[in-house]
């Protein structure tokens, strides 16, 4: 198994990394300290799995738009964190991560959670939070898409927190034509509601520094 892991100084995670280099079952541990490391590695060797901090989660999504279709789609995502919250759960399922280990994890039950995440028989999916909502995995880590200029200028100025009458009279359009793009758009995004589509504009707007 070979793991790379996103360390960040807001929420280090030295201790996994320790523990991982002295695992048998664990063939190679890279670290990353900033996006452009973590891109590099992900390109110049096989990663089974990413590791990123529950601080580090925003980021680590964005840096999804960095990484070849063919890396990401064999990529196995994991957030470790201290003392993972629900918000935590339903935001890495929703930025398409497969699970979240808390670093509370006895020593030895850590590596078998990894191969057990890497084959698919432990998810987030499964957790009893993210199962009651019923939500679209991934949901929020696509490019925003729109129908023409008019669906762009409405989905801005829902990300900024415009009301639909603000959007209507901002735009000189009718209040049912402005109601009826923005449904059209959350219907093509693959969304479930206007929350996620102002979410999913405003972490579209967000570009990381690689520097």
């Amino acid at each position: 198994m070979n793991v790379l892991i996103c360390n960040d100084r807001a929420e280090p995670l030295d201790s996994l990394i320790g523990i991982l280099e002295n695992n048998r079952d664990v063939t190679s541990v890279k670290v990353a300290t900033n996006g452009r490391q973590a891109i590099d590695a992900l390109h110049s060797s096989p990663i089974d799995i990413s590791i990123s901090s529950g601080t580090g989660l925003d980021f680590n999504r964005m840096l999804q738009r960095h990484i070849a279709p063919t890396v990401a789609a064999s990529l196995t995502r994991v957030v470790a964190t201290q003392s993972p919250t629900v918000p935590l759960f339903v935001k890495a399922h929703q930025f398409g991560f497969n699970n979240v280990l808390p670093l509370t994890t006895p020593e030895e039950k850590i590596v078998p959670s990894l191969q057990r995440t890497l084959s698919g028989e432990e998810s987030i999916k499964d957790h009893p939070s993210v199962k009651a909502l019923h939500l679209t995995p991934g949901a929020l880590t696509h490019s925003i898409s729109f129908e023409d200029t008019n669906d762009q200028h409405i989905v801005e100025l829902v990300g900024v927190g415009l009301s639909d009458h603000e959007i209507a009279e901002a735009l000189n359009l009718s209040i049912q034509n402005v109601r009826n793009r923005v449904a059209h758009s959350i219907r093509i995004n693959q969304l479930t509601n206007r929350t996620q589509l102002a979410l999913l504009q405003n972490t579209n707007w967000q570009i990381p520094d690689f520097a």
